[in-house]
C-alpha cells in the first residue's frame, strides 16, 4: 500500500522562491544573469530583421549572414571562455570577470546598433563573443559561491537557471513596444539591448561574498 502525501500549489510555488533579503547575493547574481540574457535574447531573435531592416540586406544573402556572424561570435567565445575561465580560477577573482564581461557584451550591442553595413555587424559580434565568453566561463563558478545553502543547491541552481530561460519569453514581449517608441528602428531596439548589459553588469557589484 504505497503512502500518497498531499501537494499543495501554494507550498510547491513557494520551493522556488529565494528571499532576497537573506540571501542578497544570490538575488543579485539572479538579476544580473536575467538582464545579460535578455540583452542575448535581443541580439538572438532579431538578427533576420536587424539585417534586412538596418542593414539592407538581400533576403537571400540573410541565412549566409548569420551563419557568417555565428562563426565569428563562436570562434571568440572559445577563445575568451578558455583563457579567462584560467585566469578566474588562478586569481580566484569572479565579479571583475562577469562585470567586465557584461560591459563589454553591452559596448558590442551598440556597435551593432550603429552599424550601417555588414562588415560593423561582423565587428559587434566578434565583440560581443569576447564578452558571452568570459561570461559563460565565470558566471556560473559566481553563483555557485553565493547560493543560499548548500543543503538545497540543487533546487537553488535550478530557481536560477529561471534567469536564463524567462528572457527568451520576456524579449519577444518588449520589442513591439521598443520598436514602436523607436519608430520602427531595430538600431534603437538593439542599444536598449546593450543597456541591458550595462544594467546586468551593475546588478553584480553589490555581491559581497566573493571578489
Amino acid at each position: 500500500m504505497g503512502l500518497h502525501l498531499p501537494v499543495h500549489a501554494g507550498e510547491f510555488a513557494s520551493t522556488f522562491y529565494v528571499a532576497p533579503r537573506k540571501s542578497p547575493d544570490f538575488a543579485w547574481a539572479f538579476i544580473s544573469r536575467f538582464m545579460f540574457i535578455l540583452a542575448y535574447a535581443f541580439l538572438a531573435t532579431y538578427q533576420a530583421y536587424y539585417l534586412l531592416d538596418k542593414i539592407g540586406s538581400a533576403k537571400a544573402d540573410v541565412p549566409q549572414q548569420i551563419f557568417l556572424g555565428t562563426l565569428t561570435n563562436s570562434v571568440v567565445v572559445i577563445a575568451a571562455s578558455l583563457i579567462c575561465g584560467k585566469l578566474s580560477d588562478r586569481t580566484g577573482r569572479r565579479k571583475i570577470f562577469v562585470f567586465s564581461a557584461s560591459i563589454v557584451y553591452g559596448l558590442a550591442l551598440f556597435v551593432v546598433a550603429i552599424a550601417s553595413n555588414f562588415n560593423g555587424f561582423l565587428v559587434g559580434m566578434a565583440i560581443s563573443g569576447l564578452g558571452f565568453g568570459v561570461y559563460l566561463a565565470v558566471d556560473l563558478a559566481l553563483v555557485v559561491d553565493v547560493l543560499p545553502n548548500l543543503g538545497t543547491a540543487a533546487k537553488d541552481l535550478g530557481v536560477f537557471n529561471i534567469a536564463g530561460a524567462l528572457p527568451f519569453s520576456i524579449a519577444p514581449a518588449l520589442a513591439p513596444t521598443i520598436l514602436a517608441i523607436g519608430g520602427g528602428s531595430y538600431g534603437v531596439l538593439y542599444a536598449f539591448a546593450g543597456a541591458c548589459a550595462i544594467i546586468g553588469a551593475a546588478a553584480v557589484l553589490p555581491v559581497k561574498r566573493v571578489r
